[in-house]
């Protein structure tokens, strides 16, 4: 049975989307980070950020929790792709894997990860501006590198919800 939401944030959207899902569920929510005598056995959602397509804090979880659902919580529009793929390099048979947009803000990035998405950042811009006609994902990947802006959203979790409620 499902017992906690667990997670881990770097710049705060997947803390915020750990928040909205524990208020939906009823489940109480727990920075990884802070987390004390983890129980082996105890079955929890895992909520991590990506970061060059690695869910951050993942195998900790994995080696402190039965994890039976993750959900990968990056800059990119939510990917049925990225999350099969996740699944299947990790050999997870009976984990859900989910894909988030969470949001991105520079001035909430410190140490390596700042210098890092700095240049990440102005290639993604330039890719894009080179686009010219933007759809709206695009557009909000624009806004996130070049002001910071987030997708976060209880409408987003609404399949990690419906799991959810089917699997508890």
């Amino acid at each position: 049975m499902i017992s906690a939401i667990v997670y881990t944030s770097n710049s705060g959207h997947t803390a915020q989307y750990a928040r909205l899902l524990g208020q939906a569920t009823g489940l109480p929510v727990n920075d990884l980070r802070q987390m004390r005598n983890p129980q082996p056995d105890q079955e929890v959602i895992y909520l991590g950020w990506v970061m060059a397509n690695q869910v951050m804090g993942l195998h900790k979880a994995l080696k402190m929790f039965k994890v039976r659902a993750i959900c990968r919580v990056g800059m990119s529009p939510a990917s049925k792709t990225a999350s099969d793929e996740l699944k299947a390099n990790l050999s997870l048979t009976d984990t859900e894997v989910f894909s988030l947009q969470g949001g991105f803000d520079m001035k909430k990035l410190h140490g390596p990860y700042r210098w890092i998405m700095l240049v990440k950042c102005r290639q993604i811009k330039k890719m894009l501006q080179e686009k010219g006609n933007l759809s709206p994902a695009q557009q909000l990947t624009y806004d996130m590198v070049t002001k910071g802006a987030s997708n976060v959203s209880m409408e987003n979790l609404q399949g990690v919800i419906d799991w959810y409620q089917q699997n508890k």
